[in-house]
């Protein structure tokens, strides 16, 4: 059986002119572009899956059509830097949150505190940096504070006191730093 040309493909009138293009870019890579050359991805999730096979990734864990590129994106890091993206690897998770994820396997925290999908990407955030620096803000989810309100809770912490009295969801974010700066003795 002869091989594809970028010809045929042109000729099923199924992909714009973008799609195209990255299925050239596979042909002319020498990769098996059947793979992604499908209409149901756009031109972007077909960029990640073409990197990801031409760098001989499992791309297994993000070839699905329901994951937005930057989704692809994060999962193709993981692989990239040797992570179990297995973690992160699913649609429950936006891009960022996946970020985050994937930011706190590459500093060696323990994931599973935070790597929950209604956890908000800039609490999870706060969670990630507090890991980083000892401290384990996690409990305090179960407050629905806020990520700045998270961001107190974590500077308390880190600074050595216990931020029970004012990690509470009905002080702004501002009367929580005034109260933790008080405890601090500034």
């Amino acid at each position: 059986m002869e091989s594809k040309t970028i010809v045929d493909y042109y000729h099923l009138d199924v992909f714009n002119g973008d799609q195209l293009y990255q299925i050239d870019l596979g042909l002319k890579e020498g990769i098996d572009v059947d793979v992604y050359a499908k209409p149901e991805y756009k031109f972007e999730q077909m960029y990640e899956i073409r990197m990801g096979l031409k760098e001989g990734l499992d791309i297994s864990f993000y070839i699905d059509h329901r994951l937005d590129s930057n989704q692809m994106y994060e999962i193709r890091r993981g692989l990239e830097d040797g992570y179990d993206v297995s973690v992160y690897a699913t649609d429950k998770f936006i891009w960022s949150q996946m970020e985050q994820i994937r930011m706190g396997l590459e500093s060696g925290v323990d994931v599973s505190k935070y790597a929950k999908s209604n956890i908000y990407t800039s609490v999870m955030e706060q969670i990630r940096k507090g890991l980083e620096n000892g401290v384990d803000i996690s409990p305090y989810t179960e407050r629905k504070l806020f990520a700045n309100q998270m961001e107190q809770v974590r500077l308390g912490l880190e600074h050595g006191i216990d931020p029970d009295s004012y990690a509470w969801r009905k002080y702004e974010c501002y009367e929580m730093e005034k109260m933790r700066l008080e405890l601090e003795g500034k």
